[in-house]
């Protein structure tokens, strides 16, 4: 979580309650983009797909909020709980973690068969996105928060699957409306990536 939240023993259920949905969402995303369809017959899978669509359609007939997460009420529209990169209710997001620590942002992802790039590595564009996400929680934390104007990512080794990732991020400096913000990870204390970024505030100061 980035924030604690104080909840009703009701929301807290229904939250907690959809985690538990979420969890088993990316277990079957994983189970499906790991499944080994050259091992298979073509009826096996085609019964596979059935069996998933009708799932599908028991979770499409359920009360839904296509208009967006942003302004979803209570719990749901928190970015730890929405966020497509690393919101625990979003069965979209990596397995990224991210808390606040006094003025720092840190966090931790260790990253499964699903998302590796060249063999036995984190895709590049799942690292790109992690630091953009420690980046946007970061110079929010500090109270001045923007938009992503620029990102700039150094890829000083390769970051591997099934290895606890340890990332943080904090603000340099504030110039105007450019908030100027870093973030580093490593992986048992060797640095594996840095990137620097500036957020843009809108004139109105969101």
């Amino acid at each position: 979580m980035l924030a604690a939240e104080d909840l009703a023993p009701a929301d807290e259920l229904r939250r907690d309650a959809k985690r538990r949905v979420v969890e088993q969402t990316r277990k079957l995303v994983e189970a499906v983009a790991l499944l080994d369809a050259g091992s298979m017959e073509a009826i096996d899978l085609e019964g596979l797909a059935e069996a998933v669509g009708s799932l599908t359609g028991d979770v499409l007939d359920e009360p839904s909020l296509r208009h967006g997460l942003f302004g979803a009420p209570g719990f749901q529209g928190n970015l730890g709980e929405r966020s497509p990169i690393s919101g625990e209710s979003n069965p979209l997001a990596a397995p990224l973690r991210l808390w606040l620590d006094g003025d720092m942002t840190r966090g931790q992802a260790t990253y499964g068969a699903a998302y590796e790039g060249p063999p036995g590595l984190v895709h590049g564009g799942v690292l790109v996105g992690a630091f953009d996400e420690l980046l946007a929680v970061a110079q929010a934390a500090s109270g001045t928060a923007g938009f992503t104007g620029t990102l700039s990512i150094r890829l000083r080794r390769p970051t591997p699957l099934f290895r606890c990732i340890d990332y943080e991020g904090g603000v340099d400096r504030v110039e105007g409306r450019k908030i100027h913000a870093w973030g580093r990870s490593s992986c048992d204390g060797e640095v594996t990536a840095e990137a620097d970024g500036i957020f843009i505030r809108t004139a109105d100061g969101t």
